[in-house]
This record gives structure tokens, sequence and C-alpha cells, in this order.
């Protein structure tokens, strides 16, 4: 699996692209100090220099930064929203697979309602409701991720249920918890971690769309998706390192994520694995 994914050089790209601003965004502010608490009204919008490598804000937060700090959000926001989205829908898509009948079915016609409702509209309906902050993101976020996975996961266990050491399980007496937590779930784990791999990127962009339209979280919390929508207001005034940076931070990110899920994908594919 390790040669199929290593012999992709866009996933090697995407994972070195991961790793660069993991340590862009925790190791760089030990060796970057900036403010990014006080504004400093006397320095805003200043261009690049050697003070402020990557210029200032409108409130005059360094951008460099803020790109460091916003990242942190961002990153934590999409990975933890991503793990806790998957997690639950692993288990809700697992457990309705494995009963089957009326449980089944009424447990996946809740899905279908929910992937009904425009997942924009849902996320802007409970943005909007609750004061932001990082904890309630990530939960609001969970709420939309959860369902993907669900479906996924129940498909296969309605597969893996009938197979002979599924059946030879409940012939011993086996309770269905374990089926589910030691035969069914980790016979599962190829679709779950290719998954959440793109939960991640989504997760990032939906708290980029959020804070795009000033639903995400309030100052002086920064993530790249506010830094942008900031900056958007001084397109015309030629403030390109307002706009920039926090855009190809998310697009990198992004793709870098897409790159390493897409090789994962190929890695855990049964036939290249033997080819």
């Amino acid at each position: 699996m390790i040669e199929v994914f290593t012999a992709n050089r866009l996933a090697v790209l995407g994972f070195g692209i991961i790793v660069f601003f993991i340590l862009f965004c925790w190791i760089g502010p030990i060796f970057y100090h900036t403010n990014q608490v006080q504004t400093a009204l006397l320095s805003a919008n200043q261009g690049p220099s050697l003070s402020h490598l990557l210029g200032t804000d409108n409130v005059g937060y360094d951008t460099l930064g803020r790109l460091m700090e916003g990242g942190q959000t961002s990153l934590i926001v999409g990975v933890a929203a991503a793990f806790l989205g998957t997690t639950f829908g692993v288990i809700w898509g697992a457990v309705a697979g494995y009963l089957g009948g009326l449980a089944d079915a009424i447990m996946m016609r809740l899905v279908d309602a929910l992937l009904a409702i425009p997942g924009l509209f849902l996320l802007l309906f409970l943005a909007s409701v609750v004061t932001p902050s990082v904890p309630l993101m990530i939960f609001i976020i969970a709420v939309v991720a959860w369902l993907g996975p669900a479906r996924l996961v129940r498909a296969e266990t309605l597969t893996i249920r009938e197979r002979d050491y599924v059946q030879a399980v409940r012939m011993m007496g086996g309770t269905g918890l374990r089926t589910i937590t030691r035969h069914i779930i980790p016979n599962t784990v190829g679709t779950i971690v290719v998954n959440a791999t793109f939960q991640v990127a989504d997760a990032i962009l939906i708290l980029a769309y959020l804070s795009y339209l000033g639903l995400g979280v309030p100052p002086p919390a920064s993530n790249w998706g506010e830094m942008l929508s900031g900056g958007v207001n001084y397109v015309f005034a030629g403030y390109w390192w307002l706009i920039w940076p926090a855009g190809f931070c998310i697009v990198a990110t992004v793709v870098a994520f897409n790159f390493v899920g897409d090789a994962l994908r190929d890695a855990f594919e049964v036939r290249l694995q033997r080819r």
C-alpha cells in the first residue's frame, strides 16, 4: 500500500504541502513573533516590508502572522470536524446496515431527509442562531459532514454482514456490538480513511464559506476565510497582500488533501495492490 501511495507524485506533493502548513502554522510563530491581539491602526494597510514581510491588514495586524494564526483555526476546525463527523457517520451507518429491516429504513430515511436540505442553508441557519466559536464551528460542520460517511459505511456493511466470518460470529453467540466493532468497521477502514481526507478538505472550505459570509469565529480569532473576506473589500485598492496569501493557503490545503485522498483510494484498492 505504501508503494502505491509513494508512486503517486501528486500525493507525495500533497502530503508535503500538508506538513509544510502544519509547520508553518505551529512552528512559524515561534520564530516570527507578531501581536495578533492589539490593533495598530497607524500601521494599517501597509505594504510588504522588512518589518512586515507580507504587509498589514486594515487594523494593523501583521498579515504573515495572521496567516499562521488563521491557519491554526482552519486546520483544527477542518480536522476535528472531519473526525467527529466521520466517527459518528461510521457508527450510524454500521449500525443501520447491520440491523437492517425497519431500523435500517428509519435510520437511513433520516439521513436522506437531512441530505435533502441544502447543506449551505443548514450551515447558515445553525451558524446564525448560535454565537460562533471554534468548538461550535466544529460541531456545526460535523452536523453536515456525518451524512456522507453514514451512507458509504452502511452500503459496505450490507455486503460484509453476509460474509462467512460474520455469520460464524453470530452462530457462536457473538453480540452485535462485538460484530460491528471487531469485524464490520475494521473491514471498512479503507473507505473510512479515504472519505475522512476529503472531509477535512470540505470542512476547511465550509469554514471559509461561513467566514466569508461573516458567520465565522469572531475577532480577535481568525481563519483564512475571514482574512479573505476582509481583503475583498480592498480588491480595487491594489492591496494584493490582503487577498492572495489567504486565498492561496485555502486552495493549496484543500487541493493537497484531495491529492492525498485520491492516492489513498488507489492504495486501498485491492487490485492495484496485487498489481
